[in-house]
């Protein structure tokens, strides 16, 4: 039980840091989209196009940015230091992409399923990879200076 309650924890911080991270870049995304909607035509534009319009590219590598330095100091504190495992390490993963990308999907339930499936993968699939690079970076230099 105590050790649940040891990674609730960061659990929770995750998913909350997660989300605001991503709400906060999604914002970033829309005020992109209305300056670009200000000198173009909205008639038939292309998946590529929205991806420019939203300025998506640099949202997404912010988002990732951000999680992978929160999941550095994250994993460094909250999770070698404190003696969790692996297995805990792939739970943290898999729970805080989970959780948050049912609150988004959630959070879009007016939207089209494209939109909500996009938001989702958006949210999810960086926040994977930047916490395995930050579990794997903060391990590193965990054992080298332990």
């Amino acid at each position: 039980m105590e050790h649940m309650m040891q990674l609730m924890l960061p659990i929770i911080f995750g998913v909350a840091a997660s989300l605001f991270t991503f709400l906060f870049f999604e914002k970033k995304a829309i005020e992109a989209k209305r300056n670009s909607e200000k000198d173009t035509i909205k008639d038939n534009i292309s998946l590529q196009d929205n991806f420019k319009r939203y300025d998506t590219d640099r949202n997404v590598r912010n988002y990732s940015l951000v999680m992978f330095v929160f999941t550095l100091f994250l994993s460094y504190f909250a999770f070698f230091t404190q003696g969790l495992s692996l297995i805990d390490v792939f739970v943290y993963v898999f729970l805080t992409t989970f959780i948050g990308s049912g609150v988004i999907f959630v959070l879009k339930i007016r939207k089209s399923i494209l939109v909500k499936v996009f938001a989702a993968f958006l949210y999810g699939a960086p926040l994977i990879i930047s916490s395995i690079f930050g579990f794997i970076i903060s391990y590193i230099l965990y054992v080298n200076l332990v």
